[in-house]
Parts: structure tokens; sequence; C-alpha cells
């Protein structure tokens, strides 16, 4: 309730100084940047306390504990954060799968006990030696921080909706100090299309993440990187071989990652927490040999583009790596898979530079450019992000001289991946998790399923006469973000938000009808005989999360209401079936116009 006040009280205030909804947004963008670059730097400064306290040094190339206690520390971090992952299970794994699913079915809805426990539980894996990244964690942390704030000022479900790429790209931004790779990150994965009406926002609040990171930490880049330059054209043959191995590599990690996530889904109770433990355990035996693997890793990629390693030890750190990350991801712990695919892939490219200098020597001068490319080419087969990959490595260089071995060994890298195993990772972590989320190979199925497989038929009306007080005391206890409104007969009048009453109530107007309030010139909707796809154009060309579904031969006839969250679950559940070969047609969820 007092939650609720304040909102009220501070629409109140915004009302009275006459700031509309689109100032209010993009004030809240840059409060967003502001707030996404304090939490990354909180992160990163979190990190660097925990490996301090845990490893005796804040550079995990110097530990300090004894050897016999360096098991135990990834451990311990393991077990603990497996217990309070049991009060937040939204907080394990990487991150931007979750943000993902946030935005697309949930309409941008993240509790803050989400981001709250992420950025604890995230800083206790990692600060602890799981392999496992920061960028992840961060992302979602922003994203969840953008979620609250478009509630605190309810901006309304739309709003809050746009709100969370913004959050994913200032975090982003704030915590690899590449802003460009961050929006476009944002856009190739999280919001899919590169002209989103959002961009603007987007940019605003990564540079502003940036400008406060590098005030508080320096503007310094992730990697300390030398320039590199082409001994001579007939140097692009290792470069694409590169690419070449970092799409195997790269669609081995993934494969293997899944295949340990899915035994560990299976677990149930005690043995799940026993197998995180165990996880963390594996990985602290072989951080006593090679503590290389021991969290983000970046300083060990640093040395390997500038000084390199041998080849064996290349091959080492690749493969314990890899294994490492897999345990480390699989068995639950909260992390991201950023780093280590840079790390996977600086000791790819690292390992066939070292090989062709011994083949020939007049031909590769400096290995570390490899270890470079391999980054990129190794970003682009796990991540599936072929823009971001090679942006990404030109913001850390900003040297073009690599950016054509760059573009080369991406191609490969990234054409090769998909070719051998189509399904991105992060699409196929959701689907380990039960949230089918539609891409090029599927989304032929939203065009087969019609509407009327996927509405809701139960749907909460509110009478046009009624006033907005009146409204508000009916539909306070209901969990829905907007309610159809209807007159004495019941036909559809128009259409009211959950955020618009609020609104309304804030400017003095509760003794106003709901009908005065509500949109009725024009409501967009939907016929139960359309397809899914064309009411997923609708949706996202205006930014909506529901329609209601009428009659072609009446349109203010309500047949029932259409959500993101219906389809999403009618589109899963007929993936499914079409998986399985099963003849059963499209299942229904009755979620209505939840806002979670």
């Amino acid at each position: 309730m007092e939650n609720k006040n304040f909102k009220l009280r501070l629409l109140e205030w915004l009302h009275h100084f006459g700031i509309g909804d689109e100032a209010v947004f993009y004030f809240v963008t840059i409060i967003i940047g502001v707030v996404a670059g304090l939490a990354a730097v909180a992160f990163h400064l979190t990190l660097g306390l925990l490996h301090g306290l845990f490893f005796g040094s804040r550079d995990l190339s110097e530990i300090l504990r004894p050897w016999y206690i360096i098991p135990l520390i990834p451990a311990g971090g393991a077990l603990a954060a497996a217990l309070l992952l049991r009060a937040v299970p939204e907080a394990r794994g990487s991150g931007i799968p979750q943000t993902k699913i946030a935005y697309i079915v949930n309409n941008g809805f993240i509790p803050a006990r989400v981001w709250i426990g992420k950025f604890f539980i995230g800083a206790l894996n990692i600060g602890t030696g799981s392999s496992l990244g920061r960028e992840g964690p961060t992302v979602q942390i922003c994203a969840g921080i953008a979620s609250w704030m478009g509630q605190i000022f309810t901006l309304g479900r739309s709003n809050t909706r746009s709100l969370v790429p913004v959050g994913a790209a200032a975090g982003l931004a704030a915590a690899f100090n590449t802003p460009i790779a961050a929006i476009t990150f944002t856009l190739e994965e999280l919001v899919g299309d590169l002209n989103a009406k959002v961009l603007g926002s987007i940019v605003a609040a990564s540079i502003t993440a940036s400008i406060v990171t590098r005030a508080l930490l320096g503007n310094y880049p992730a990697f300390e990187i030398p320039s590199y330059a082409l001994a001579s054209y007939l140097e692009l043959v290792p470069y694409a071989i590169v690419g070449v191995v970092c799409a195997g590599v790269g669609v081995l990690f993934k494969r293997g990652l899944l295949f340990v996530r899915k035994r560990w889904l299976r677990l149930s109770g005690g043995r799940v927490i026993l197998a995180t433990t165990l996880g963390g355990l594996a990985v602290g035996v072989i951080g006593i040999w090679v503590p290389h693997v021991f969290g983000v890793g970046y300083p060990w990629v640093t040395r390997a583009m500038i000084d390199g390693y041998t080849t064996w030890f290349f091959i080492v750190l690749l493969v314990l790596k890899i294994v490492a990350t897999i345990i480390s991801y699989g068995t639950g712990s909260s992390g991201g898979i950023f780093a280590p695919a840079l790390f996977i892939g600086a000791m790819a490219g690292g390992t066939v530079a070292s090989i062709a200098q011994a083949l020939f020597p007049e031909l590769i001068i400096n290995t570390g450019g490899y270890a470079l490319v391999g980054m990129g080419a190794a970003f682009a087969a796990i991540v599936r992000t072929p823009m971001t990959s090679v942006i990404m490595i030109f913001e850390l260089t900003q040297d073009y001289n690599i950016i054509l071995a760059l573009m080369v060994a991406n191609t490969i890298s990234y054409s090769l991946s998909r070719y051998w195993d189509p399904e991105p990772l992060y699409s196929a972590l959701s689907s380990q998790d039960g949230v089918q989320l539609p891409n090029h190979e599927t989304e032929h199925l939203l065009h087969e399923i019609h509407v009327s497989d996927a509405m809701v038929q139960e749907v909460t009306t509110l009478n046009a006469r009624l006033t907005i007080k009146e409204a508000i005391a009916q539909t306070e206890a209901l969990d829905f973000a907007g309610f159809p409104v209807v007159d004495d007969g019941g036909l559809l009048l128009g259409i009211i938000s959950a955020a618009e009453l609020r609104q309304a109530q804030a400017a003095g107007l509760d003794g106003q009808e709901v009908i005065e309030t509500a949109t009725t010139k024009y409501v967009i909707h939907a016929h139960p005989d359309q397809s899914l796809d064309s009411v997923m154009a609708k949706l996202g060309a205006r930014n909506f999360s529901r329609l209601p579904v009428v009659s072609r031969e009446d349109p203010t006839r309500l047949l029932g209401i259409i959500t993101v969250e219906d389809i999403m679950n009618t589109f899963g559940n007929s993936l499914a079936a079409a998986e399985t070969g099963g003849k059963n047609g499209p299942g229904k969820d009755m979620m209505g116009l939840r806002s979670t």
C-alpha cells in the first residue's frame, strides 16, 4: 500500500508540473543510464572484493591461498549460491535468456527480488571462482532496474516493456566499456530489430552508462591490445582457419553445456544443491593446477594477445576453460557466457597461430592478432550475433588493420556454426526452461496457428459508466494490466489499461467515467481467424501487450482477449507437438492480461 501511495504522489507531482508521459519516458531513460553505470561499477568492485577476500588477491593470476584450500572456495560459493537460488530461481544462469523472456513473454515485468538476487548471487558465484563472466548478470541486473523504474513512474505496460532493452544495453555498455557493441547486441539478440523505435533511448542510456563507468573506473578498455597488421593477404588463409576452428569449438561448447544442464535440470530437492556444489568443487580442482579458468579470465586473455603461450598451453587452456564453463553453467551457477566465449576464442585463435607459425614462420609475425580475431569468431559462433562480434572487437582495438581478417573469420565461424547447429544458444537455454521463443526456423508456426487457438474467452470487463474510483476499487485485487470497456449490453466501446486508471486518479479525475479516459476512437483488435504472426505484428508495431478479439461481422461484439503470453504459450505447445510428432492441437493457457 505504501508503494502505491508513493506512485500516486509521484504521478500527482508530475501532472502538477505538466510533464507528459513521453517526457517522463526519456527522463527515466537517462536516469537508467546513470543507475546502470553505478550498478555495473558496484558489481565490478564487489567481484574484486570477493576475489581478495577468498583468494587473497584481487588478481586471480596470483592466488595466495594454500593449494588444498583452493577447491573449497568455488565449492563453498556454489553451495551458498545454490541455497540462495531456491528463493530466487530466476537469478540462475547468465541472465540474458531470462531478460529476453521477461521482455517478450512477460511484457518487461521483472520483480525487484530478481535483479537484487542476481547481484548478490552472481557476485558470490563469480567472486569465488566459477568459470563465468560478469556481463550477462549485469545485463539482467540493469534490465531489472529499468523495469522497476518503469513501475515506479507508472509508465504503463508498453513503456515499461520498452525500458527493458534500454536497461540491458546500458548494463552491457557499462560492464564491457563498449557502448556501440552494447547497442547492436541489444538490437540483434534482445529486440530482434535493428530499426527498433526505442533505438534512441537505447543509445542515450548506453552512452550515459559508459560515461558514468569511465568517470568512476577510468577510461580503460577491457583488454590491453597492441596494434596489428596483416603481413600479406595470404595471411587471410590462417585467419579463415581460425573461423573454422572457432565454429567447431563453439558448437561443441554449446552442445556440451546443454547436455550437462539438461541432466542437472532433471534433479530435484537436495540433489540439485549437491550437484551444484560438486560442480564448484570440480572447477576448484582444475584451478589448483590451472587457475586461469577461475572467474572472468581477462588478464590471461590479455597475456595471450601480448606475450602468447606455447602451442600446448594454448590447447590446455582452451580445453579446460570449455570444461570448467560447462560445469559451472551446466550445474546451475549464476554467471555469464560472454567472458568464457572470448577466452575460448582467444585460446583457439592462439592455437591456430602458434601451429601456423611453426609451419610458416615467414607468414605469421604476431600470434596476438589471431587470439583477438578468435575472440570475435568464437563470440559469433556461440552467441550468434555477427554484427556485434565485429563491432565489439573493433571498439576494443579502434584499429582498422584487423577488420578485414576479423570479418573473414567471423563470417566463416557464424555461417558454419549456424549450418552445423541452427538453434542459437540463448534460444536453446530458454527452451530447456520451458519457454519456446520464435526464431527464423520456427516462425512459420505462428502463421499456421489462429487467434482462436490462443485467445482467452473469459474476459474481465469494465462498464463504461463506472467512475475511475469505482473501476480501481473493482480491479485493485486483479493481476491484470488492462480491461475492455463495454456498455450495459456487453458491446465493446473501448479499452483502458491499469496504468491509465492510476494516471487518471493521480490527475484528480476520480469522479470521471471510465469511458472518458478509455481509448475509443479506434480500438486495435484481432479476429479469431487471423494468424498469430499478424497479431504479433500489430502488437510489435504499436508496442501493445494485448488485443481484444472481436467478431468480423460486428466489431463491437467482444469474443475474447489475446496477449503476448497467450501467443508464446500456444506457440510453445505447438512447437513441442511438432517436434514430438504429436497430433494434438495448440494448447491454451488462461493467462488473460496478467501483468507478470
